[in-house]
C-alpha cells in the first residue's frame, strides 16, 4: 500500500469513528421520559422478559438520563460513584435512549437492554457478556418469565402511582427492608437535584384500617418527630423504657418530638414531648402518668392541645420551635427525620444488647432505620407518610439534599 493509499484509508477510519462518535453524542439524551401508568407497550414488552423467578425488579426508562439525574443529586451520587466502581456499569453513551429493566433473581443480576443497532453492537463489543435477540441486549441469569396474566395483574396494582424515574417492584418473595410494608410492593422514584421523591404501595395488611387524618406538625428543630392518628405497636417498649403510659395517651392521635437520647446509660433514655389533643378524655388519662412526669419533666396544658416531657431540656426547646406540616395527608401516621444529627444515636441504639432484650421493635427499628439511612450522609430532611384507602396502603418518602 502507497502512502497516499495508507493516508486514504486512516482519513476513512477517522471519518467513520467520528461519525460514531457524533452520533453516541447527539442520541445520548440529557433528559428521559417518565414512567407513566399504565405502561407503554414498549416497556410492558421489557418487564415480560424479567424470569418468573425473580425476587425484584426495576423499570428504567432512559437509563442514561438517570444515571445524569443520580450524579446530579448529592445523596445519591457517592453512593452511585461507590457502586460503578465496584461494579461493571456501562457508560452512559452505550445505553443512548434505551430502556432498561434489571432484576435480582438469587442474589444475583440481570438485566434486559432495548438498543439501537449501532449500540447492540457496541455492547457486544466493550458491554458485559451477553446475548442479542435482534431487539434486546440480555444479560445475567434468565429462565421461564411470568404468565401474560399474571404479569397484567401485577402492574395492574401500580395503575395510579405517580410519574417516576425508576419503576421497581418488589415479589412475594423479596425480604427487603424498605420499604416497611406488605410484599408485593411496588414502587415509584422521582430524583431532582434537590429531593428524592418515593411512593409505595401495597395490599394492606388483614386487620389495619384508615385512621382519621394526621393534622399534627412536625417541628424544625427535632431529631424524630412522629405523628400518629392511633398507637403504633412501638410505644409499648417506649412505655418500658420511661415507665409511663405513652401508648394511653395517643390512644386518639398525636405526636411525639425526640430531640435526643441519652445512650449513655443501659437503657437508652428518649428525650422529647408528646402532644396531644386537650379534651375531657385526654385530660383524664393524663392523670395516670403525671406524678411521674412532673418528678422528671414538665406538663403543660395550653388549651388545644396537652404537653408532656419526661425530662427538663425538652419543653422549652419545643416551645420556641418552628412548626411545618408534613407533605401529604396521612390517616395512620407522618415521620420527620433528620438523618446526619440522629445517625450516631442510631449507631449506638442499634448496638446497645440491653435494648434488644427490653425494647426489640426499637432496637429491630433503629437497625433498620441505620441500614436505610446510611448512605444519606447529604440528606437535609426525610419526611414520610402512610395511608390506607381501598384496601391499599400506601407509603410516602422524601429525602431532601442539602
Amino acid at each position: 500500500m502507497n502512502s497516499r493509499s495508507l493516508l486514504i484509508f486512516l482519513l476513512v477510519i477517522a471519518t467513520i469513528f467520528a461519525a460514531t462518535g457524533a452520533y453516541l453524542a447527539l442520541s445520548t439524551p440529557k433528559s428521559g421520559t417518565p414512567v407513566q401508568f399504565p405502561l407503554s407497550a414498549s416497556l410492558r414488552d421489557l418487564v415480560a422478559r424479567v424470569p418468573a423467578s425473580a425476587d425484584s425488579f426495576a423499570v428504567v426508562p432512559t437509563a442514561a438520563a438517570l444515571q445524569k439525574k443520580l450524579l446530579g443529586n448529592s445523596v445519591t451520587r457517592d453512593a452511585v460513584e461507590q457502586w460503578t466502581s465496584e461494579h461493571e456499569i456501562p457508560r452512559a453513551w452505550l445505553f443512548g435512549r434505551a430502556d432498561a429493566v434489571i432484576w435480582r433473581q438469587q442474589k444475583k443480576t440481570g438485566y434486559a437492554v432495548r438498543l439501537d443497532k449501532v449500540r447492540a453492537f457496541l455492547f457486544r463489543v466493550f458491554g458485559p457478556a451477553g446475548t442479542w435477540d435482534g431487539d434486546v441486549f440480555l444479560s445475567g441469569d434468565s429462565g421461564a418469565s411470568m404468565s401474560s396474566s399474571d404479569l397484567d395483574a401485577l402492574l395492574a396494582q401500580a395503575n395510579g402511582l405517580p410519574k417516576g424515574d425508576v419503576f421497581a417492584v418488589q415479589r412475594d418473595r423479596s425480604r427487603g427492608a424498605f420499604p416497611p410494608i406488605e410484599r408485593p410492593a411496588l414502587t415509584t422514584v422521582s430524583i431532582t437535584e434537590k429531593e428524592i421523591l418515593i411512593t409505595s404501595r401495597a395490599s394492606h395488611p388483614p386487620g389495619v384500617q384508615a385512621g382519621k387524618p394526621v393534622l399534627h406538625p412536625h417541628p424544625r428543630a427535632a431529631l424524630l418527630s412522629v405523628a400518629v392518628a392511633e398507637p403504633l405497636r412501638i410505644l409499648e417498649d417506649v412505655d418500658r423504657l420511661l415507665d409511663a403510659k405513652l401508648s394511653v395517651l395517643v390512644s386518639n392521635g398525636g405526636s411525639i418530638a425526640l430531640y435526643d437520647v441519652d445512650t449513655g446509660t443501659v437503657f437508652p433514655r428518649p428525650k422529647g414531648v408528646v402532644s396531644i389533643p386537650a379534651d375531657e378524655k385526654t385530660r383524664f388519662a393524663m392523670h395516670e402518668i403525671i406524678g411521674v412526669a412532673e418528678m422528671v419533666g414538665e406538663v403543660r396544658d395550653t388549651g388545644s392541645q396537652l404537653l408532656v416531657s419526661f425530662d427538663r431540656q425538652s419543653m422549652p426547646l419545643y416551645l420556641k420551635d418552628a412548626f411545618e406540616p408534613s407533605p401529604w395527608p396521612a390517616n395512620r401516621w407522618s415521620v420527620r427525620l433528620d438523618p446526619v444529627r440522629f445517625g450516631p444515636i442510631l449507631e449506638k441504639l442499634g448496638d446497645n444488647r440491653a435494648l434488644r432484650f427490653v425494647a426489640p421493635r426499637i432496637s429491630r427499628s433503629a437497625r433498620d432505620l441505620r441500614r436505610w439511612t446510611s448512605a444519606l450522609g447529604q440528606a437535609q430532611s426525610i419526611d414520610a407518610a402512610d395511608s390506607v384507602s381501598a384496601g391499599v396502603e400506601e407509603l410516602r418518602v422524601r429525602i431532601a439534599s442539602k
